[in-house]
């Protein structure tokens, strides 16, 4: 079996061809895929007990609240980031299906315009804590108005979700108000008392509702990007030398193997 040194005096040729016509090709597929441009926005999570009264109305322990979420809070947002239901609504809003030039019509078709949005993003958790939202598109300026429409569709999702218990509990309270006022004549001595107390806390749950804090705040919009991401030129062609050359090797050492059992007595 011949060294490395001896392998590469014979099949240095055959070598630099393989590593020329891999060059070639790598070169011809990056030359025809289509620029794409990388927008990203930053943000942080909101405390989930923004939608806590007590943040406002409680003197004794509004002041221990951060306005940031905690890490749990961050994972929630990031899990979202990989469900259909939030890309759905940008699909539509955004007409994707003929920006993305999907032929067809109906569910399916509607369905990968969804697929390709989510291949072109990315929402994840950055080392430092943050939320990352990241789109890619031909398009510049469309590429940063998805990574902004993306980080206000998570918001207005989380939003919803840490609001809807102070909706429930709002309607419960106007419930219990009403029946209260059904039983004033049984209980005059504490039904004023009571329904004080049941309109103080309505007031309070109608000023959060009407609030409604973010689950999201961005830190750094996305911006036009002024240079394209990918297709990454250099490391994809210093990838296809490093397969070419391996293959290159392999192959040669195969031919060098025959070449032996062919001159052998």
């Amino acid at each position: 079996m011949p060294d490395l040194f001896q392998l590469l005096q014979r099949r240095g040729r055959f070598l630099v061809v393989i590593l020329i016509g891999s060059w070639l090709v790598t070169a011809s597929v990056l030359w025809l895929m289509p620029p794409l441009y990388k927008s990203e926005s930053t943000s942080v999570a909101s405390s989930v007990v923004a939608s806590d009264p007590a943040r406002l109305f409680n003197p004794q322990i509004q002041h221990l609240y951060s306005p940031l979420g905690s890490s749990d809070q961050l994972d929630l947002l990031v899990g979202s980031g990989k469900l259909d239901t939030v890309y759905r609504p940008l699909v539509r809003r955004f007409n994707l299906i003929d920006h993305y030039s999907i032929a067809g019509d109906g569910q399916k078709t509607f369905q990968k315009a969804v697929n390709k949005l989510k291949k072109r993003s990315e929402v994840y958790k950055s080392d430092q804590g943050e939320l990352k939202v990241r789109v890619w598109d031909q398009d510049p300026v469309f590429a940063a108005a998805m990574a902004n429409a993306l980080t206000a569709q998570l918001d207005s999702l989380h939003r919803d979700l840490l609001n809807r218990q102070n909706q429930e509990t709002w309607s419960a309270l106007q419930r219990a108000s009403l029946r209260l006022e059904a039983l004033r004549d049984s209980m005059p001595g504490d039904y004023a008392h009571q329904q004080g107390v049941y309109r103080q806390l309505i007031d309070q749950y109608a000023l959060l509702l009407e609030q409604q804090p973010p689950a999201i705040h961005i830190l750094d919009p996305a911006t036009v990007s002024v240079s394209p991401d990918k297709p990454e030129w250099i490391l994809i062609l210093v990838a296809a030398t490093a397969v070419a050359l391996l293959v290159g090797l392999l192959i040669a050492l195969w031919m060098e193997r025959r070449t032996d059992y062919a001159v052998a007595p």
